[in-house]
């Protein structure tokens, strides 16, 4: 017997009532972009050296880190107190004038008070897109992309499927054939914006695995190819494929930091006499640590010769394609079966922009194609269409289009070339100015990024020289090992950062030296 349906008209009245104070009004939407915007142009303004807090870290002296720590421990950035805890509390220490976010309660509060409390992320966080910020890659995003995702937001349209959007496709789409022709592509390549890097890897990734290794039975045999350098995202992606069990092999570099192909050669002769299988090598234009490209045209006669998916990681170097100076060093990614670049770092985009794209677009969607379910049999679809749900295994994405279109559209290309061919240039002036400083030893750049170190001392002095550098948190950079050897590493990145931010770092260099009061000996450099 089935229950007797209640209904309860007050009741629903009241529910009403409370449900549309989510339906803004346009001048509470007015107010409320005012505010924000007041707190964006309060924070912007910290972002240069000049500012009396324009710093990108949080000064040492805030930090209680005064001493020297053993390699693999030390962290520019964290507090001294290490919390252990589960996965529902933040496991570095807390700093000194750092608060709990404003708690999610059953009542609102209002935006004055909402803004207040959010804005408080500026005093405790690595201000990503100041000028001094030369660590990891550093993030960037334009006031166009901050529209764009706005827009996004606002007009929220479900953008992966032609019938549900067809214009919010087409944008995408355009991205992705534009990013194509950049390296080559040809116009039968796909892709698709994704939330990062590791996501495009593990995209492209599993297209290769489908390709390449169809039997989940032959997954224990597989062998992945890696270089030394590279990012450790792409041998992440395997547990995420269900292909834990493969073999990953890690090829040395030679003294360009470059995969060396003859070492690659024979890993998979070796391999393939013990009957395991390669199936899968990633070459990188642009590593991480270093900024060194590998040689992808000598890579693709390799992975051709044992029928082997080629995957280029560009997420750090990707755009450095725009610039003429370059050009030369992406030889042969037109080739790779895949490509794998971060609009969020070679477009300024906000954090969370990466793009795939696969040479043989259908094999792509072959990996991906959506079966509908039942409740969307109404859907007017056409077989001939591209659906970016096809081409991914995200479903309700975010609208990632208008924060890497919009600002192309406002600046130009020219612009973006010219702000990464400054980056390649300031690499370059760095690197000439400190060679001719006693005491350093520098790495000739490939890129944008600078290695250097005080050579003939332990690496605990080119630490405590690192820790002078940074002191005052102006300027934030890190080490990193490359064949064994501790280097402190520069990338320079960031829009903001310019010729006169340059001069600064170097004389902050010089007078770190100075005051380590180090024996008199002649300059040096490498590479």
């Amino acid at each position: 017997m089935s229950s007797e349906v209640v209904f309860n008209l007050e009741y629903l009245t009241r529910l009403e009532e409370s449900a549309r104070t989510l339906e803004s009004t346009p001048q509470q939407r007015s107010e409320m972009m005012f505010k924000a915007q007041r707190e964006v142009d309060a924070y912007l303004e910290q972002l240069s050296l000049d500012h009396p807090t324009g710093w990108v870290i949080p000064p040492k002296e805030t930090q209680g880190q005064d001493k020297l720590v053993q390699p693999g421990q030390y962290q520019v950035q964290s507090g001294p107190n290490q919390v252990q805890s589960g996965p529902d509390q933040v496991q570095s220490g807390r700093g000194p004038h750092e608060t709990e976010p404003l708690p999610i309660q059953e009542n609102g509060v209002s935006i004055d008070e909402v803004l207040r409390d959010f804005s408080r992320i500026g005093n405790e966080m690595e201000r990503e897109g100041h000028p001094g910020h030369m660590a990891y890659v550093p993030g960037n995003s334009t006031a166009p992309a901050a529209i764009g995702d706005f827009l996004a937001a606002s007009f929220n349209p479900y953008s992966l499927n032609v019938a549900s959007c067809r214009r919010a496709v087409k944008m995408q789409q355009m991205i992705v054939q534009w990013v194509g022709r950049l390296f080559g592509y040809p116009s039968a390549c796909a892709g698709n914006l994704t939330s990062g890097g590791t996501v495009a890897t593990m995209v492209a990734m599993t297209t290769a695995r489908d390709h390449k290794v169809p039997r989940s039975k032959d997954y224990s045999r597989s062998v992945l190819y890696l270089s030394e350098l590279t990012h450790d995202g792409v041998a992440k992606c395997l547990s995420t494929l269900g292909m834990r069990e493969a073999v990953v092999r890690k090829v040395p570099v030679d003294d360009k930091y470059r995969m060396d192909v003859n070492i690659l050669r024979k890993f998979i002769e070796n391999d393939v006499q013990n009957n395991l299988l390669p199936f899968l090598v990633v070459a990188t234009t642009g590593t991480t640590d270093v900024g060194s490209v590998d040689p992808v045209p000598a890579i693709r006669a390799v992975a051709t010769q044992y029928n082997m998916w080629l995957h280029v990681d560009a997420c750090y170097g990707g755009f450095f394609v725009l610039c003429n100076s370059a050009k030369h060093l992406f030889e042969g990614v037109e080739t790779a079966d895949s490509i794998a670049v971060d609009p969020h770092k070679g477009l300024y985009a906000p954090f969370g922009t990466g793009l795939v794209l696969v040479r043989n677009g259908t094999l792509l969607r072959n990996s991906n194609t959506r079966q509908h379910g039942n409740y969307m049999q109404d859907q007017l679809t056409n077989p001939e269409d591209w659906n970016p749900e096809d081409l991914t295994f995200e479903q309700s994405a975010h609208f990632r289009a208008p924060r890497v279109l919009l600002p192309l559209q406002l600046y130009g290309v020219a612009t973006f070339r010219d702000a990464l061919q400054e980056k390649l240039e300031l690499a370059k002036y760095l690197y000439l100015r400190l060679k001719g400083q006693a005491h350093i030893q520098v790495v000739e750049p490939v890129l944008s990024t600078v290695l250097f170190r005080i050579p003939g001392v332990s690496d605990n002095t080119n630490r405590a020289l690192l820790r002078e550098i940074t002191t005052d948190g102006r300027f934030f950079i890190t080490t990193t090992t490359v064949k064994g050897v501790l280097y402190l590493r520069v990338i320079i990145f960031c829009y903001r950062t310019h010729r006169q931010d340059v001069d600064v770092f170097i004389n902050k260099v010089k007078d770190a030296v100075v005051k380590m009061e180090l024996p008199e000996v002649e300059f040096c450099h490498a590479g």
